[in-house]
């Protein structure tokens, strides 16, 4: 059975520790959200999962094995490319592909118009629903959310939660998030940080 391990991970910036003996699981199947006040290390584990930071100290046992996808605070999209050239970009360019992305994008509440805009020039709302769009776009076995539904109305915040369950069916989900309604549309169980 697949798990992810963090056990007594130390993690500080400028000489003030973030995480702190820090120890957490996650399960197959297990979606939890990661709540907790500000600068409490949130971010920081989600970083150190996806090897954009290294721990000072600890371990974190059984991602070698694990596919991540994952959807940043701000969307990290290529501004002049079309949203569905953001999607394309981390798969092939298949008919089947293609016609899944253009399917993804539609349930985000993107219809045609938007696909072949430069994503520059579309909301900040809309920019964050294809960087969702682009990371189930991708073969993953745990999906990161660091609160990627910020900026989205109620109306696409909901779109958006339905079609990340759908797509983490059977598979890990970890989302940080200040807002226990989306814990719930997430039906994630909550892990708070000190």
């Amino acid at each position: 059975m697949m798990e992810l391990k963090a056990t007594h991970l130390y993690k500080s910036y400028n000489g003030q520790a973030v995480l702190q003996d820090w120890c957490f699981s996650i399960g197959a199947s297990q979606r939890i959200a990661l709540m907790g006040p500000s600068g409490c290390g949130k971010t920081t584990f989600l970083r150190i999962l996806m090897g954009l930071e290294q721990p000072e100290s600890g371990t974190v046992d059984g991602l070698e094995s694990l596919r991540i996808s994952a959807v940043f605070q701000q969307p990290r999209l290529c501004p002049s490319l079309s949203g569905l050239d953001n999607l394309l970009l981390v798969t092939e360019k298949s008919p089947t592909r293609i016609q899944q992305a253009k399917g993804l994008l539609e349930r985000m509440g993107l219809g045609k118009d938007h696909w072949n805009k430069p994503v520059l020039k579309l909301s900040g709302g809309q920019q964050q629903r294809i960087a969702i769009a682009r990371a189930l776009m991708i073969p993953f076995d745990i999906l990161l959310l660091d609160e990627a539904f910020q900026g989205l109305d109620a109306t696409s915040r909901e779109l958006a939660c339905q079609l990340v369950l759908e797509h983490c069916k059977g598979k890990m989900l970890l989302a940080v998030t200040h807002h226990p309604q989306e814990a719930e549309l997430l039906q994630a169980e909550i892990f708070t940080m000190e």
